[in-house]
């Protein structure tokens, strides 16, 4: 449990009521602190929580229009969230290359005019991403793509995702969206801001999983740190797509960086080969495979040949 409380208001103050807590639920607006835990002598390092709003959801066509970026420190050891550096929070707007999509403007709040002539000096990304030990996500496998093709600072540091590293069905969740897990937590914000995403994120980071009873950060840290491997079904008959589907591969689309490909991460890539080659290619084939690490887990550059 952390120190310091996330929320303006006890409940106290808000409810006052002697129904059973089994009939109601209580959900306040998410007040990130600035301290989550005092800080020890134990050693610590940076983290920064990350969130981009774009034209669209086509990592090939679409372009960044806000990005906002989130420090904290962390105890190394207990993976324990100590300082929240809100007065060192970064969130920029730029003209993208295309214009913003109807869908976008409506779920962002944020239109053509607004963005009109604005930029994102890389000079001030570099400095805040610089001595940074790890970057986090809701959706890395979006927003890695998208900064990498803006920032290269980006490329140099290790990525998590607290959408991907962990089971939320199994932790007995019913939806992996920034927005309902926080109200499942006790806690909502006013989602669709880069900023304000960058925060919520940081808060789940905070949070305890009920079926592992590890905090959500520390999950998403070892998962980082576990080596996986990315497996390229290259030239798989197409009448074997729907048995490769059923077997975890997803379809990597053409106008992708090297797609028109079935593809699968996984830890046990030996397995995965055999697999291949007894179900899918009917015969021994070399089959592509590539580590994949926290360096470049997320990353188009996993696709480069």
């Amino acid at each position: 449990m952390n120190k310091y409380k996330k929320y303006k208001n006890e409940i106290s103050e808000i409810v006052n009521t002697q129904v059973d807590d089994s009939e109601w639920k209580l959900i306040r607006k998410l007040h990130l602190p600035e301290k989550l835990n005092e800080e020890t002598t134990q050693e610590c390092k940076k983290g920064i929580v990350i969130d981009v709003e774009a034209t669209g959801l086509n990592i090939g066509h679409d372009d960044v229009i806000q990005l906002a970026m989130l420090p904290f420190q962390y105890e190394v050891p207990s993976g324990k969230i100590t300082i929240i550096n809100k007065n060192k929070s970064f969130n920029g707007y730029r003209e993208p290359a295309i214009p913003i999509s109807e869908e976008a403007q409506l779920i962002t709040g944020i239109t053509n005019e607004m963005v009109a002539n604005k930029n994102i000096k890389a000079e001030e990304i570099n400095q805040i991403v610089k001595n940074t030990d790890l970057i986090i996500a809701h959706n890395a496998s979006f927003d890695r793509p998208m900064v990498e093709s803006h920032w290269d600072c980006f490329k140099n540091v290790a990525w998590a995702c607290t959408f991907k590293s962990i089971n939320w069905l199994k932790e007995g969740f019913n939806s992996a969206k920034l927005e309902m897990l926080g109200m499942d937590y006790g806690w909502f914000y006013d989602g669709h801001d880069a900023l304000n995403d960058c925060e919520a994120c940081l808060a789940l980071l905070s949070e305890n999983l009920p079926v592992t009873n590890k905090s959500v950060f520390s999950i998403c840290r070892e998962f980082a740190a576990t080596p996986s491997y990315l497996v390229k079904a290259v030239d798989a008959p197409f009448n074997k797509r729907s048995l490769l589907k059923r077997n975890g591969y997803r379809w990597r689309p053409a106008d992708q960086v090297n797609g028109k490909v079935w593809w699968i991460e996984t830890h046990d890539y030996i397995k995965e080969l055999d697999w291949l080659k007894k179900e899918i290619y009917n015969r021994d084939i070399s089959i592509p495979v590539r580590k994949i690490t926290a360096m470049n887990r997320y990353s188009d550059r996993i696709w480069e040949l």
